[in-house]
């Protein structure tokens, strides 16, 4: 809360008066012996001692306070230099510097001016934003403002003869978020999705897989991505953060194939490594031959080898666009998981595969694994 800054001088004089009363006039301060040119005021109430009869200053002179002086007439009162007791002098400082900032606060900017009669240099008050100068003043009038015409603005104290054009046109991809007025120029961002950089809009990154978002782009700043922990991953471009592996057991299944940070770990209903049960359904086979599916993409095969593997199955060209391992491995899974589906002989198909691409370990991995003969 702001105080007044007659309150506070009030509150100073009423603290030094407290002093002066216990002092008694022994050490120089005003006493019985002494008497002062002051009216009586009364202390601010709540913040010093209430009620209290105090003297206050007269009224300054010439921009600057006078002393309240006082007449001596105790003969062993001390010489008027060392009447300033310490309890007093304390808040000389204070007052005076809350004095400047009280000027400083409510005090309206000025500019200096040559009347155009007297060509007397003069000082003019400034006008407030929104408003500019209609007519400079003169020693007989005060500057004369005006408001800001439509599409202009003035944003500070001013003296300009015509407001500023709200010139801030909003280019591609940006977005109003300040409207031209009085006070402000029109003020444009970026839109969502996009951030500034060296004026032009550009669209946020996308993290890698593998990276999720650490911090969401702004207007102002780019998207920033971060590898994924222990224990989460990222399976393709995006914006989201990265997500947490599902716990298989909290499912009733188990694991086929342990996630990492590319891929989220792989559940299955299938009696991995048990052989299938002959009374089980029709659901049942289809989840092993998914498992099955699943646990081939994701062996640790050389990317170059990966490719091959794909491309027999696919009868794609040999050339093919440059894609990550994890891309890669992404695609083959989704176009074997569509080939099952439509009831092709995906098992056969894929075993033989993977004897022409001579990856016969990861053959009997499979057979094993799932008791095919």
């Amino acid at each position: 809360m702001r105080i007044p800054l007659a309150s506070f001088l009030h509150t100073a004089g009423a603290a030094a008066a407290g002093d002066r009363e216990r002092l008694g006039g022994r050490d120089g301060v005003a006493g019985a012996g002494m008497e002062q040119r002051c009216h009586d005021v009364t202390s601010p109430r709540g913040v010093f001692p209430t009620g209290r009869s105090i003297k206050a200053l007269p009224a300054a002179g010439s921009g600057a306070a006078r002393r309240c002086e006082a007449e001596v007439s105790d003969p062993g009162a001390r010489k008027p230099s060392e009447r300033c007791h310490p309890a007093t002098c304390r808040w000389i400082l204070p007052a005076l510097l809350l004095l400047l900032a009280e000027l400083a606060c409510d005090a309206q900017p000025t500019y200096q001016w040559r009347d155009a009669v007297t060509s007397e240099r003069i000082t003019c008050q400034q006008c407030p934003p929104g408003t500019f100068v209609a007519q400079h003043c003169s020693r007989d009038r005060p500057t004369a403002c005006e408001p800001c015409p439509d599409l202009h603005y003035t944003q500070y104290w001013n003296y300009l003869e015509r407001c500023r054009y709200c010139n801030v046109i909003c280019g591609e991809k940006q977005v109003e978020v300040q409207q031209c007025n009085a006070t402000h120029n029109r003020a444009c961002q970026c839109q969502q999705g996009y951030y500034s950089n060296m004026e032009l809009c550009i669209r946020h990154s996308e993290c890698p897989p593998g990276s999720g978002v650490l911090k969401p782009g702004t207007p102002f700043e780019d998207t920033q991505c971060h590898d994924c922990p222990y224990g989460f991953f990222s399976s393709s471009s995006g914006t989201n953060p990265c997500q947490p592996h599902q716990d298989c057991e909290k499912q009733g299944k188990v694991t086929n194939v342990q996630g990492n940070k590319y891929h989220d770990t792989l559940c299955t209903s299938c009696r991995l490594g048990r052989g299938n049960s002959t009374e089980g359904s029709a659901a049942e086979d289809d989840d092993c031959e998914q498992a099955m599916i699943d646990f081939v993409v994701y062996q640790n095969i050389p990317v170059k080898k990966l490719k091959r593997l794909q491309q027999i199955l696919e009868r794609s060209p040999k050339k093919q666009t440059a894609w990550t391992k994890a891309a890669i491995q992404e695609k083959f899974r989704a176009f074997l998981t569509h080939k099952k589906e439509e009831d092709s002989e995906v098992t056969k198909e894929l075993l033989d595969a993977l004897r022409v691409v001579k990856l016969h370990s990861i053959e009997e991995k499979v057979r094993k694994r799932f008791q095919l003969p």
